[in-house]
């Protein structure tokens, strides 16, 4: 079995909660259907990045379980950041990640306003700032579409 496979990383989150399909049916109070559950957990049917960001709430999992290799990829190496989209967002969060990549602009001397390559040390400064972990920063740069992986 490919555990790097999403739909076999499904699965293997909810056994690892000791769930079985009916289960989750029954915690989501009917939100999630054994029978799509199962669905998705065969890849018979896709799930759209939404649905599995909720669905990995549900199940109290950071979305970055479900695509490990990805997370292995964007820690080794630098990711980039959507400076556009971050000026539209006013969260505690978002001003934080906004004087942090001006402070690397700046650094940089890289003024182009658009987009910013940020190292893996960089999201583990930014993840200390928001003080969450690096899986869970990398998360929230991805359910808001700050990056792009």
């Amino acid at each position: 079995m490919n555990t790097n496979n999403p739909a076999h990383r499904l699965r293997e989150i909810r056994k690892s909660k000791g769930w079985s399909l009916q289960d989750v049916e029954h915690h989501s109070n009917g939100k999630w259907k054994a029978v799509v559950i199962g669905s998705y957990e065969r890849a018979d049917r896709a799930i759209s990045l939404k649905k599995a960001i909720a669905l990995m709430g549900f199940y109290g999992v950071p979305i970055t379980e479900l695509f490990p290799e990805i997370t292995t990829q964007v820690s080794a190496r630098s990711i980039s950041v959507n400076l556009s989209k971050l000026l539209e967002s006013t969260d505690n969060k978002s001003q934080i990640l906004q004087k942090f990549t001006k402070s690397i602009s700046n650094r940089r001397k890289d003024w182009n306003g658009q987009i910013l390559t940020i190292r893996a040390n960089d999201l583990q400064f930014l993840a200390m700032q928001i003080d969450e972990s690096e899986a869970d920063a990398l998360d929230w740069l991805i359910e808001s579409e700050l990056i792009h992986v």
